[in-house]
Formats: structure tokens, sequence, C-alpha cells
């Protein structure tokens, strides 16, 4: 029995190409290099673990369909991570979704307190109300500020996966933390 193929390391240029020249199992390589990415992604938007696992697999499926047309324009992940996006808020948008984020999410570390119950409570108030402040965000806003802050993505990654410019992703990052700013500040 052939051993596992690793999925780091071969380029996502390499496993484009591969794909191209029908080898299935590049694109496996594909899918569990950023299934898990794609999944957190996703979850922070829809907040329910079957329908994120639903929209990742449809995004995996979406880019199987389209990867030959693909051009690498920009990195295979902003073009997976586009994909999730629409599909996540087309998804928000067909059920009116009222989603709850929270900072205790899948990928994001939480901070051991040193403290005792009534500091564990504060902290738990705490990201319940910047949840709320989030979920109160316009659409835009609210991809941009998750893009920016879960995920990490540079104000330019954030412009080739939401498909604009870098100026306007810094005007809705700016935009967002302002709002953000002036809702928490109500809740104190």
């Amino acid at each position: 029995m052939l051993a596992a193929e690793n999925p780091f390391e071969h380029s996502d240029g390499d496993l484009v190409a591969r794909f191209n020249c029908g080898d299935e199992q590049a694109f496996n390589l594909i899918v569990r290099r950023y299934q898990k990415r794609i999944f957190d992604l996703v979850f922070r938007f829809v907040r329910d673990f079957d329908e994120s696992s639903d929209i990742a697999q449809e995004t995996f499926i979406r880019a199987h369909a389209k990867l030959k047309e693909f051009r690498g324009a920009s990195a295979l992940y902003t073009w997976l991570y586009r994909i999730a996006v629409n599909l996540s808020l087309n998804h928000m948008r067909k059920k009116k979704l009222r989603s709850f984020f929270s900072f205790d999410d899948p990928g994001v570390e939480e901070p051991i307190a040193e403290g005792g119950p009534e500091e564990d409570l504060a902290a738990v108030q705490i990201r319940a109300q910047v949840g709320r402040a989030i979920e109160k965000l316009p659409p835009r806003q609210r991809s941009i500020f998750i893009l920016r802050q879960y995920e990490r993505l540079t104000h330019k990654e954030i412009a080739a996966v939401l498909a604009c410019s870098e100026g306007s992703i810094r005007a809705g990052y700016f935009h967002a933390l302002k709002k953000l700013r002036a809702m928490l500040k109500e809740c104190a």
C-alpha cells in the first residue's frame, strides 16, 4: 500500500497543473490542504456546523468544475476564499440568517483566563457583545472584518477575494471598526 501523499509538499501551481492534466489526486490534495480553512471561514459567516459543511463542500465542488479556468492571477486560496465568501453571503441572503459571531469559534485561540469565575463570565459577556456588534455590520463590512481579523488576510488579499480595490477594502475596514467601536461604546 502506498503512503498517502502530503498535501503540503507540492505548490498550488503544481497541483493545479497536475489536475489540468487529468490527475484527480491533485484536486484531492488541494481539498485536504484547504478544507479546514474554508470550513472555518464559512462557519464564521453562517454559525451552523452542518450548513458550514455543506457550503464548504459546495465550494470545492464549484472549484473542481472551474479549476481548468483558474488563470493563476491570484493565489489559489484567494480564489477558493472568494468562492466560499460568495456562497456564504448568498446563503445568508437566501435564509435571511441572523448570524451570531463570537471569538470562541474554530480557528481562533481563546486566551486562558487566569482569574476566577467573575473574570470568566466577564470575558464571555464581552465576546457576546462583540459578536452582536459584528452581526449588525453591513454584509460587505462584516466580510472585510472577518477576512482581516479572523483569517488575517492582507488588504490586498481581501481585495482579490472580494473583487474590488485595495482602497475600498481599507475604507470598508475603517468604517467597520468605527461602527464596532460606536456600538461597543453604547454597551459600556
